[in-house]
């Protein structure tokens, strides 16, 4: 059968970025009081300054009236001045977590358009490629045997160099067009975890501003209004501050801190990340673990200890490389770095490192470049993030739960059982829903308990 090619005419879709003409209203004015969904970044960024400046006058005012002297009328003007702070800082965090949800649902549009476009471009490649092999399929001899003067022979070879062009192009913009995509599905995962973050940090806060009201409410019912009795209560609270301040917290990995001195590290991962203090000392205080097995392992074998199993020693191989990169970088002894002996029950290997018990790979994998340490870095600004110092290692702690605790959210929906989730991702990985009910919900249990101790100290 004669084959001939004719004039083909193919529509190949291009990519055309889209302009979102806002319809949204705007206002004259900016304030940090009502938000309405309908505004624009710009309105929203400008009633975000409104209640920045209207924060920071809070807390001049509060700082003017802390340096007076203590009594009934100062002390409850600076209550009055902290809990008008705190529900500022609030509506400029409900500001914020509008802002970025407008901006993930921009981002949830654009991803679903460049999927259109990838799908438009595969089908028109799908079809150039259909008429390429058509033409290759045509051997010399039946294009010769066919009635056709040399011209046409020629101009149906431009017409094959042509499509060969065409789907050149259309795979250079596929290629493009996925590069994009995945531009912008890691942009949205980005949005997407700080949405979360900010959620979680305006939780501590509502819980906040409710430990600043109950306390107001309690001084102007106990106190009534006499000035003896609340310097008698004033005292008694003070007092109880100062023992929970005082009282020595043993951590998992060894050593000791009071509890104010650990609050206010693990503070600075509550503020990053939004995962709260009572939940990180929990689980840095776990010592005892499951009937006392975690503690008694902890810090007391060495890496290249021999020991029954695979590697021989106390630490696996493959974590070796890792293990020697971390404690050389940190002017460490590797031979007399102690590290967690192995837990039967467990597996056969230890190696854990530091007060939050992190394995060597978990920290820094120095064949990936991968690990806690990069991102405890970028919080504290530490040269070189060290699993032995508490400071890093609480931080690493707040970092692993806060990743626990994103896939627990999706399960549960009690503070409670997603805290003992993430407690128990924390301590067995993935066989965690084996020690949910049992280390997880201690650490839970705990993690409430710690709670109102912080709330005492809140509410000074």
């Amino acid at each position: 059968m004669a084959f001939k090619i004719t004039n083909l005419l193919f529509v190949i879709p291009l990519f055309v970025g889209l302009s979102f003409v806002s319809t949204k209203q705007t206002f004259a004015e900016a304030t940090c009081d009502t938000v309405f969904q309908n505004e624009t970044p710009e309105m929203l960024q400008s009633r975000l300054k409104q209640c920045e400046e209207e924060i920071a006058l809070q807390q001049q005012a509060l700082q003017n009236k802390q340096r007076e002297s203590t009594n009934l009328e100062r002390d409850m003007a600076i209550l009055g001045h902290k809990i008008d702070k705190s529900k500022l800082e609030i509506k400029a965090r409900n500001i914020a977590i509008l802002n970025l949800s407008n901006e993930i649902d921009d981002k949830n549009e654009t991803i679903e358009e460049l999927g259109g476009k990838i799908s438009d471009l595969e089908r028109s490649t799908a079809e150039l490629l259909r008429r390429t092999d058509e033409v290759e399929s045509t051997s010399i001899a039946e294009l010769l045997l066919n009635d056709r003067n040399i011209s046409d022979f020629y101009q149906d070879l431009g017409t094959f160099e042509l499509l060969q062009r065409s789907i050149n192009e259309t795979f250079e913009q596929i290629r493009g067009a996925r590069a994009e995509e995945q531009r912008h599905k890691r942009e949205l995962e980005a949005r997407t975890e700080r949405e979360r973050t900010l959620k979680a940090k305006q939780e501590i806060e509502n819980r906040q501003l409710q430990v600043l009201e109950r306390e107001k409410s309690s001084i102007l019912k106990d106190a009534k209004g006499q000035e003896k009795i609340y310097q008698k209560i004033l005292t008694e609270k003070q007092k109880l501050a100062n023992e929970i301040k005082n009282r020595i917290l043993r951590i998992t990995g060894g050593g000791e801190l009071k509890f104010a001195d650990a609050l206010k590290i693990v503070r600075l991962a509550e503020n990053a990340l939004g995962v709260r203090s009572a939940f990180i000392l929990s689980i840095l205080t776990q010592e005892s673990g499951l009937d006392g097995v975690v503690g008694k392992n902890i810090g007391r074998c060495f890496y290249n200890q021999a020991w029954k199993n695979s590697s021989g020693t106390v630490m696996a191989n493959s974590q070796k490389a890792s293990f020697l990169y971390i404690v050389q970088n940190l002017d460490r002894d590797p031979g007399t770095t102690p590290v967690s002996c192995p837990i039967s029950r467990d597996g056969q290997y230890g190696g854990a490192m530091g007060p939050s018990q992190f394995m060597p790979k978990t920290w820094w994998d120095i064949g990936a470049q991968t690990g806690y340490k990069r991102r405890v870095e970028s919080i504290t600004g530490s040269p070189f993030a060290s699993p032995f110092d508490n400071r890093d290692a609480f931080i690493a702690t707040a970092l692993y739960l806060n990743d626990a605790l994103a896939g627990c959210e999706r399960i549960y929906q009690t503070t409670f059982s997603r805290e003992s989730c993430a407690a128990a991702k924390y301590y067995s990985g993935g066989n965690w829903k084996k020690h949910m009910k049992g280390y997880g919900a201690s650490v839970a249990n705990r993690a409430n308990e710690f709670q109102k101790d912080i709330d005492v100290i809140d509410a000074q």
